[in-house]
């Protein structure tokens, strides 16, 4: 009685997620965490990129101003400042395209250094867009941070020891190449994190191929042992808890191979049973109807080895050596004056003889097991022909079963060079001829034309199961023929 089902969870076997091995959902879960994960790390890591890029701009754009602020304070009190500041200022723009602005502003606010020499003494007014900004970085008193979206300025005043504030600088950064650098930045930090991604899946992926290499040699083993191989051991290294689970699956196999003998002895000594049985059965029939000793043994033999050499599978050769004797046990329900006649049946008397094959099959069929199964189509159908003019049923050609087919031949053969109770046994040429004439009418004529090509076989199992006279009356003949094949055999 089998036990209820395991459920195996809320995902079917025949949908996406049975189709997908454990290994395949393991590799695909972990490189998604480790994606999911360096997402998250990398838009973190952005902010924080961007907010050290925008205050290390602005810490450079003070301090540009600051040493400004540093190298033009005596310059700023002498005459014609400009003359220095311009080409000052000219030199620290050179090569440096995110300063959009320098300017140098006397204390009255005129421009009195720049990158352009028409500037100079002219009043530097403010923008309106510029707007102040809250700075990242310390200021000193009187530094000032202002912007647009575009730009970033610092003004840093110019203190000259004796005189205080004589001035101001004002220094301009592009925050387009901030952004530049950020965009820059980022894109960096996606390949590193790709290739690094990338690394990581390969790596889980050994990991687990790793891990997962003792669980494939159990499966494999099971597999093993599914298929019926009980002596190839389970061999893993691996945790402590897989090789346990290994070396009591061994155990369960050693087990099993131990129940398997013990069943293999018990169906031997079974089948062994069932030979005695249906040879004793048969022997019983052959005693009751006076036929010649071993009768039913030289048919079971010669139909193993007839079907041996038409090709059949070695379990149907077994099959028909254990169930062929019993062909006639429906003789016992023959009446003796009937069974026992010695002359030729009346039309009256073979109709009731005939009814044996019937008799046979009621007695041997309802049974589930193979033997018994084969025997009670063997009863049934070993007095069929070939063209159908046999008994019961008048089946013809592949209609009878092979087993009928074979028997049928066989049993014939061992009836006409045996001695019966109602005619004496032909010689050798003539019941090979018999067999021939019979061939398409009577019997199978492959069956038949296998037969004659091996005819040397089947005389050498009639030698090894006699029964009782020598072999040489058989290839010499008897002292009595007849014609009709219903007459040589019943």
């Amino acid at each position: 009685m089998s036990g209820p089902a395991i459920d195996s969870g809320s995902c079917p076997s025949g949908g996406l997620f049975g189709r997908i091995s454990f290994r395949a959902l393991a590799m695909i879960a972990t490189a998604g965490t480790i994606a999911a994960t360096t997402a998250v790390l990398t838009r973190v890591n952005e902010q924080q990129i961007r907010e050290v890029i925008e205050q290390g701009a602005e810490s450079n754009l003070l301090l540009e101003a600051r040493n400004l602020a540093v190298l033009t304070g005596d310059v700023l009190l002498g005459e014609f400042p400009e003359l220095i500041l311009v080409p000052l200022v000219k030199d620290l723009q050179k090569g440096r395209p995110e300063l959009v602005q320098i300017l140098v502003l006397d204390r009255g606010g005129r421009i009195v250094g720049g990158p352009e020499p028409r500037q100079i003494g002219e009043l530097h007014r403010s923008s309106e867009a510029l707007e102040p900004l809250v700075s990242r970085v310390l200021l000193n008193p009187g530094e000032t941070f202002a912007g647009t979206q575009e730009i970033l300025q610092v003004r840093t005043p110019i203190q000259h020891n004796t005189e205080g504030e004589i001035g101001s600088v004002l220094v301009s950064l592009d925050r387009g190449r901030i952004h530049d650098s950020i965009r820059a930045t980022r894109g960096a930090m996606v390949r590193s994190s790709a290739v690094l991604l990338a690394l990581a899946v390969a790596l889980v992926m050994i990991v687990i191929t790793v891990l997962f290499r003792p669980v494939d040699v159990v499966r494999r083993g099971l597999r093993r042992i599914g298929e019926g191989d009980l002596d190839t051991p389970i061999k893993v290294r691996g945790p402590s808890e897989l090789t346990g689970l290994v070396e009591t699956l061994n155990e369960m196999t050693e087990q099993l191979k131990a129940s398997r003998r013990t069943i293999k002895a018990r169906e031997d000594e079974t089948v062994a049973t069932q030979r005695e049985v249906i040879i004793t059965l048969g022997e019983v029939v052959e005693s009751r109807s006076h036929e010649t000793a071993n009768h039913t043994r030289r048919v079971g033999a010669m139909s193993a080895e007839l079907a041996l050499l038409a090709g059949l599978p070695a379990e149907d050769v077994e099959l028909l050596r254990m169930a062929a004797p019993v062909h006639d046990i429906g003789k016992i329900g023959i009446r003796d004056d009937i069974l026992n006649k010695p002359g030729e049946l009346t039309p009256t008397e073979f109709e009731v003889m005939k009814t044996h094959a019937e008799i046979g099959h009621q007695i041997l069929s309802g049974s589930d097991r193979p033997i018994l199964r084969a025997a009670a189509i063997i009863a049934f159908e070993h007095h069929e022909r070939w063209d159908g003019s046999g008994y019961p049923r008048g089946l013809m050609r592949e209609e009878i079963n092979i087993f009928g087919r074979i028997v049928s031949l066989v049993d014939v053969f061992d009836a006409l060079h045996s001695n019966r109770i109602y005619r004496s046994a032909l010689p050798l040429p003539e019941i090979l001829d018999r067999l021939r004439s019979e061939r398409r009418r009577s019997f199978d004529p492959r069956l038949v034309d296998i037969f004659l090509a091996h005819k040397d076989r089947f005389l050498t199992i009639c030698e090894e199961i006699g029964d009782g006279r020598r072999l040489v009356e058989l290839r010499e003949g008897s002292l009595k023929t007849v014609s009709r094949l219903d007459v040589v055999h019943r």
